[in-house]
């Protein structure tokens, strides 16, 4: 099958509204003219294939065994088979005039407005690491200080436990031992946390310079966004003024035969992959 214009259709499906019949065409201002499908159209393309264990099968039951059939009315069935048509045609239809100048000017629009998202967020992101931050600047400045009175402690008691001021050379010996190995545990803890420290710093101002730049930029995004949005709006009345709104060609025709439940695409075949893409455009337009 023309595989390149079902994937031309397809992304048309994707980007239109979906809510105009199958023999109309959208138009006005508001946005590019697209695939002239409903969602009802798109419910019927999307045939659901269930496991043959898990299948409805009439007049049986889930063991096979014969059933009296479920239908109350089997008069109205027959009729609905008499009313419904063996072939189901869903034309697909795009405006060739001006449907890339509008996919153009509302894909800028839309690029600018990601931008704009994307730079609030990182300033978000900035500010929670911010936070993140200080918090743990604060947490090792504490640790600093549990240490400095630690230390403090423990050479009060090996002062007082050697003797204290009255102290002979014995005890003198015996504190200064002691006092080393205070001093030493001390000094490697305190080297320990003042790295943290550095390092933390470093963080913040890192940070700082980020959300600095982050901020700046803010301003210049927005403005953008304002600039793009005004040509959008520009380009989409002019096309409208122009009165090409309403122009439109057949790019295929969607047919799907009941009764044999297979679907073509410009009398091809239509393949799994072919209908998967087509449920995903439609899925996008809310119909599930």
């Amino acid at each position: 099958m023309s595989r390149h214009l079902l994937a031309a259709a397809l992304c048309v499906l994707v980007a239109g509204s979906g809510s105009v019949s199958a023999q109309q065409v959208s138009g006005g201002s508001g946005g590019p003219l697209v695939i002239s499908i409903t969602k009802a159209d798109c419910s019927r393309l999307i045939s659901h294939v269930p496991a043959p264990d898990v299948a409805y099968k009439p007049g049986v039951d889930v063991r096979g065994k014969p059933v009296v059939s479920a239908d109350a009315d089997p008069a109205a069935a027959a009729f609905a088979k008499r009313v419904l048509p063996e072939v189901l045609e869903i034309p697909i239809n795009i405006n060739p005039l001006n449907y890339g100048q509008r996919n153009t000017a509302n894909a800028n629009k839309a690029a600018a407005a990601t931008a704009v998202s994307n730079n609030t967020a990182a300033i978000a992101a900035a500010k929670t690491q911010a936070t993140t931050l200080s918090n743990q600047l604060a947490a090792l400045n504490s640790q600093k200080s549990t240490l400095a009175a630690n230390y403090a402690t423990a050479t009060a008691a090996n002062t007082a436990s050697t003797g204290g001021s009255g102290a002979n050379s014995i005890l003198l010996a015996a504190r200064a031992k002691r006092q080393a190995e205070i001093d030493s545990s001390y000094a490697s803890d305190v080297a320990s946390v003042n790295a943290k420290i550095t390092s933390a710093n470093s963080a913040i101002t890192a940070n700082n310079t980020t959300l600095t730049n982050l901020q700046s930029q803010d301003t210049s995004l927005r403005q953008t966004y304002t600039n793009t949005d005004m040509a959008t709006q520009g380009t989409l009345a002019g096309i409208s003024a122009k009165g090409l709104d309403a122009t439109q060609t057949r790019v295929g025709t969607v047919k799907y035969d009941i009764a044999r439940n297979t679907f073509t695409y410009n009398d091809q075949p239509m393949l799994s992959e072919d209908q998967q893409k087509l449920a995903e455009a439609c899925a996008k337009q809310g119909v599930r």
